[in-house]
């Protein structure tokens, strides 16, 4: 019997989250400081509600046969950013490679979210609303191969016992190598491309409501 991108979508997700749950578990379990074991758990519980969105938005994509393809590699990273992130958490892994590896897919997972999001907001759009769609998933892509570049390619700061970076080497969010100074005109564009998306979603979504409407009454 051929498998659908739905099923094979569903067996994925149920995989990397049975992957996360247990992991999570043994993280939290294996704590001796009660007050580190809550802190670990809430910190797994927000990322797999994070990385479930993206599970939740793609699983609909495919139920409704819309960018199959997308919705299933979105649940490969979103699964794969989970779990290596659960892992970390559990092991305390401390590798450069293995945190610019879970950035990356984190990445991916969020910006899946927000392309998977806005094309089940506004099914089967017309008109302006398709050129607003696109211009967001354009939007997307660009700010995920600048942090794609930036994650992966920078170089990472010396830092000082107590975590922070020497003056002028960049700065660290959540493990993620640092920026250098270097690398400035990058994240004006990833800037840039943020605000692009954000403005280009929710008038995608606004156009569809219009587009709808204006249906209705002719």
């Amino acid at each position: 019997m051929q498998t659908s991108p739905l099923r094979l979508g569903a067996l994925i997700s149920l995989a990397t989250l049975a992957i996360a749950g247990v992991l999570g578990l043994i993280a939290v379990l294996d704590t001796d400081d009660v007050a580190a074991s809550f802190g670990a758990g809430f910190g797994i519980a927000f990322v797999v509600f994070l990385s479930g969105a993206t599970l939740a938005c793609a699983l609909a994509c495919l139920a409704r046969g819309r960018l199959e393809w997308v919705a299933l590699g979105s649940i490969a990273l979103a699964g794969v950013a989970l779990d290596l992130l659960v892992l970390a958490i559990w092991q305390g892994i401390d590798s450069e490679t293995y945190a610019r590896i879970t950035a990356i897919t984190g990445v991916w997972s969020f910006f899946a979210l927000i392309v998977l999001g806005l094309t089940l907001a506004v099914d089967r759009p017309a008109r302006v609303t398709r050129w607003l769609h696109l211009a967001a998933v354009v939007s997307a892509v660009g700010a995920g191969l600048v942090s794609t570049y930036l994650i992966a390619f920078t170089e990472s700061g010396s830092s000082s016992s107590s975590g922070s970076l020497d003056e002028g080497t960049g700065t660290t969010i959540f493990g993620v190598p640092g920026v250098s100074l270097g690398e400035d005109q990058l994240l004006r564009v990833l800037g840039v491309a943020f605000v692009l998306l954000a403005t280009f979603w929710f008038a995608a979504l606004a156009a569809h409501r219009l587009e709808r409407a204006e249906a209705v009454d002719a």
